[in-house]
C-alpha cells in the first residue's frame, strides 16, 4: 500500500470511529423517567414517588403496602428526583 493510500484510509477511519463516537453515549435518561424494562408498577411507583419528590404528594397506599415493584419504584422515584 503506498503511503498516500495509508494515510488517507487513516484518516477516513479516524472520522469514521469519531462520528460514531457522539452517538454512542447518547444522552442520560431524565431522573423523572422510570427504567423502561422495569415492571409496569415499579413504574407507576417510580413516577408517584418523583412526584412527591416535586412537592405533590402522591402514593397508591394500597399498592404501596401489597406490592414490593411499586413501593420499591416509589422510594426510587423520589429519590431520583429530589431537588431537582
Amino acid at each position: 500500500m503506498s503511503k498516500i493510500t495509508s494515510i488517507v484510509t487513516s484518516g477516513l477511519l479516524i472520522l469514521g470511529l469519531g462520528g460514531c463516537a457522539g452517538s454512542m453515549g447518547g444522552t442520560a435518561p431524565s431522573p423523572t423517567t422510570p427504567p423502561a424494562d422495569s415492571d409496569p408498577n415499579y413504574q407507576s411507583g417510580y413516577q408517584d414517588g418523583c412526584t412527591t419528590a416535586h412537592g405533590e404528594y402522591k402514593k397508591d397506599s394500597k399498592l404501596f403496602n401489597a406490592d414490593k415493584n411499586y413501593y420499591d419504584g416509589w422510594f426510587a422515584g423520589r429519590s431520583a428526583c429530589q431537588s431537582r
